[in-house]
């Protein structure tokens, strides 16, 4: 009998497996469920980040309007620093006007939304500093800290736990039943052998589980909103499709494995919790603690205190720095006044330059810190598919600590071509200023990207290397089963 017909055997008898069609759409249920939950925090969040770049264009444009129209009128000059700031014909107003630089969600991020309810998603943003650590309208709803501490329920969450427990619970006795119902010995009789019959029962119960949880999941995501770059879109979704079934079908390969030793359903059951608990919780856990004990990240209140120390430090020692940031910029002194410690705009580029030097060994530790951390996931990940499986859809979502990351990045680059912009300005600044096309713009990275950074083909060996070696050793663990039914 050819493996088709058996497998056309085993969906009939599937059709009337009440448990596996009940679990299968309860599974369903979950995940449609959590990617609703990932889909309101995607869709507030994404409104409330267009309302801020709204708010932005606004202001910039009010300037502009504002600074016509004192030219229009031949206002006269702003006479002191305070006027400046707030004479749009000036370079310090426009340099010093702060703009929300928000992160942008991709089109998968309503499946995983992971840690990003943790991240700020709007930065403020000037030619003095990056501000808006805490991003107030973003995070102005209480949040009971349990619910962050544990995370939303969504896709993911249910993909990674959820989903493997039952897959566990249709599959564990798939054999031992057999033999406890004392039907072994008849499906030995037949003229298939019995780990074929296995094997097609498998292969039947984790295609239509993926289809009856994967399918809807994927159907609903498309209905949810027309992608914005549909090439890249495909390419992000095809990639999760792939991982995620390659997951999925990992739990069946231990089912697989597992009922090939032969043992009873008791120990069966046993076996495949261990090895759920072990997998989901206790190496993730362990890889976790390990990360925070070999590269533990510097303390960000130390970080906070740092700051302010040399703020203070720096302050007190501005009129030497004056003096040898004008020796080091001499194209900066206006030629036509004289400069002491009381020039306020050059005194505090210097000290602002000063205070970014000496906290700079902070971030670059903070820095390498994380990169350590990183490497050493993707290195150590393997331990566990779950790991795996985790890491890759968030690189694919855009949702991980990478894409966070790349965030962070451009932002920095962008103040530092703001300063590298604004500051000869200000410094010669006079209210001529209309060089508004020249102004640097921040350019986001992309999270079509996402789909480049994850090492797709690395995670499928990750997860489908595993699932084969147990598929191959449970098929020769089931010879045995044709001579214990002879005994």
């Amino acid at each position: 009998m050819k493996g088709w017909s058996l497998c056309r055997i085993e969906c009939r008898q599937l059709r009337h497996d009440r448990v596996f069609w009940a679990t299968s759409l309860l599974c369903a249920a979950a995940l449609l469920f959590g990617f609703n939950n990932g889909r309101q925090w995607q869709t507030g969040q994404d409104a409330l980040i267009a309302e801020y770049a709204q708010q932005s264009r606004q202001d910039f444009e009010e300037l502009l309007n504002m600074a016509k129209e004192l030219r229009a009128k031949n206002q006269p000059p702003a006479q002191t620093v305070a006027e400046r700031e707030r004479d749009p014909r000036y370079a310090l107003t426009l340099g010093g006007m702060a703009q929300h630089i928000c992160r942008q969600n991709g089109d998968l991020a309503a499946l995983t939304v992971g840690q990003t309810d943790l991240y700020n998603a709007c930065i403020l943003v000037n030619a003095w500093e990056v501000g808006g650590a805490y991003d107030e309208r973003l995070h102005r709803t209480l949040e009971n800290p349990l619910r962050l501490l544990f995370g939303r329920f969504d896709a993911a969450f249910a993909i990674l736990t959820l989903l493997p427990i039952a897959i566990l619970l249709l599959t564990y006795n798939q054999l031992s039943a057999e033999r406890e119902l004392g039907t072994l010995a008849l499906l030995g009789c037949q003229p298939v052998p019995p780990r074929r019959v296995i094997a097609a029962r498998f292969a039947v119960r984790s295609a239509c589980f993926v289809a009856l949880t994967l399918l809807p999941l994927s159907l609903a995501l498309w209905l949810a909103a027309p992608p914005a770059d549909a090439p890249s879109f495909v390419a992000a979704w095809g990639g999760w499709l792939l991982v995620s079934t390659a997951y999925l079908l990992f739990w069946f390969a231990c089912a697989f494995w597992v009922n090939s030793r032969g043992n009873g359903s008791t120990e069966n059951g046993l076996l495949l919790a261990g090895l759920w608990l072990s997998l989901v919780t206790v190496l993730p856990g362990c890889l976790n603690l390990g990360l925070k004990q070999w590269y533990p990240l510097p303390s960000r209140m130390a970080f906070i205190d740092a700051s302010r120390e040399a703020t203070i430090e720096v302050g007190k020692r501005k009129s030497a720095l004056l003096g040898k940031y004008l020796i080091d910029h001499p194209e900066r002194v206006p030629p036509s006044s004289s400069v002491n410690a009381d020039d306020f705009i050059q005194t505090r580029i210097a000290l602002d330059e000063e205070t970014q030097r000496v906290l700079a060994p902070g971030r670059a530790e903070f820095a390498a810190q994380q990169g350590h951390q990183r490497e050493l996931v993707e290195r150590l990940g393997f331990l566990s598919p779950t790991i795996v499986y985790q890491h890759t859809i968030q690189q694919l979502t855009g949702q991980g600590r990478d894409y966070q990351q790349a965030f962070l990045e451009a932002v920095a680059d962008y103040h530092q071509r703001l300063r590298a912009f604004y500051f000869p300005k200000f410094v010669q600044d006079g209210p001529e200023f209309n060089d508004y096309q020249a102004i640097p713009q921040f350019q986001h990275p992309a999270p079509a990207d996402a789909f480049r950074r994850s090492n797709l083909p690395l995670a499928c060996v990750g997860v489908g290397l595993p699932s084969l070696l147990l598929v191959v050793a449970g098929w020769r663990n089931m010879r045995r089963i044709r001579f214990k039914v002879g005994a």
